[in-house]
């Protein structure tokens, strides 16, 4: 496979993961992820760092943001490395980090950065206290 055609694979993934945020299907976790018991660098608060871990998130977001909308704005692939811009908008209809929900439409925006080998995602962090997911005062 060549350079490019690596990068398009791994930048296939990224959207396919986004739609795992947006559609709630963990499985697409099992196909995309090689479990390290390290992937997340970054994981939520109480969150283990492997493949379940990444899955328990997916359905976090979903059970507080149900309408919730993964966008990617910008992405840009190095090798094994693809960083990455996003934005989330959502209605926060239920408990998010111990929030009660606020049914308030909500906007967060993060910067990631994903590394690969072999084709699937091993190591994930966001550099960005999570878009301000993790701010006390953003689900005020």
């Amino acid at each position: 496979m060549t350079d490019a055609a690596r990068e398009q694979e791994q930048e296939r993934a990224i959207r396919q993961m986004t739609e795992a945020f947006n559609t709630g299907n963990t499985r697409l976790v099992d196909e995309l992820v090689e479990d390290t018991g390290e992937l997340e660098k970054t994981p939520l608060p109480g969150a283990s760092r492997d493949k379940l871990g990444l899955k328990l998130k997916i359905r976090h977001l979903r059970s507080a943001f149900p309408d919730g909308r993964f966008t990617i704005e910008e992405m840009q692939t190095e090798g094994d490395t693809v960083t990455f811009r996003w934005r989330m908008e959502g209605t926060h209809r239920g408990h998010f980090l111990e929030k009660a929900p606020t049914n308030k439409k909500v906007t967060f925006t993060g910067q990631d950065v994903v590394k690969f080998r072999d084709g699937k995602m091993i190591e994930h962090t966001s550099l960005d206290n999570k878009g301000g997911l993790l701010d006390p005062r953003a689900l005020q």
